[in-house]
């Protein structure tokens, strides 16, 4: 299963962007599994998880003239991927029968959980540590008490003595940080990448 970037990547994104499905196509060979073996870890439902991958790479297509494909293939197609894991759960909350259907997976998923899995889940939580711990003094303190030890706005404000409104500034801040920190990590593997960054979406 691929793990790494294509070599001739950067001139099949760009034949892809003209038009040609034989580009789109390998593309697609090279990506869609390792997108599908990782969104499957996290939607624990194996048709689910196609549907999501057919569903990025239609997305792709339609949008391949976009400016961000073109400057960076694998951060566009990991935040598509991580909008859909979003979606998915967003429409899990409405839809009691997929909620079941989901539960039942998650607990065969966790029976089976293996060392790989778990220490890989252990390596995120390391770089996603080391993003926070890339936040100006302020942001990473607001973005602690807010999302690491459930703060409200007001409280985080009144320890911090600044207004909630600007606690909410440093936060979208915070977030953008960590995100663009983690989309400029080259040195993780790209199951991991997106494991980290659907992980700091559902925070």
């Amino acid at each position: 299963m691929p793990s790494t970037i294509l070599h001739n990547e950067t001139l099949l994104v760009k034949a892809m962007q003209a038009g040609d499905t034989a580009a789109f196509t390998t593309l697609y060979r090279h990506y869609s599994p390792l997108l599908y073996v990782n969104i499957q870890r996290m939607v624990h439902d194996p048709i689910i998880a196609e549907e999501l991958v057919q569903e990025l790479f239609t997305r792709i297509w339609q949008k391949r003239t976009a400016k961000g494909i073109g400057e960076n293939f694998s951060a566009y197609m990991y935040r598509i991927a991580q909008r859909l894991v979003i979606d998915f759960f967003r429409r899990l909350k409405k839809d009691h029968v997929l909620m079941e259907r989901f539960r039942a997976f998650a607990r065969e998923a966790d029976e089976s959980a293996n060392a790989e899995e778990r220490l890989l889940q252990q390596q995120a939580a390391v770089i996603i540590n080391s993003a926070i711990e890339h936040l100006p003094p302020q942001q990473k303190k607001v973005y602690q008490l807010v999302k690491q030890k459930g703060y409200t706005y007001k409280k985080a404000a009144e320890n911090l003595g600044i207004s909630p409104f600007t606690v909410k500034e440093y936060l979208a801040l915070a977030n953008k940080s960590i995100r663009n920190y983690l989309l400029s990590r080259g040195d993780a593997p790209h199951e991991m990448m997106l494991l980290i960054l659907t992980a700091f979406a559902l925070l």
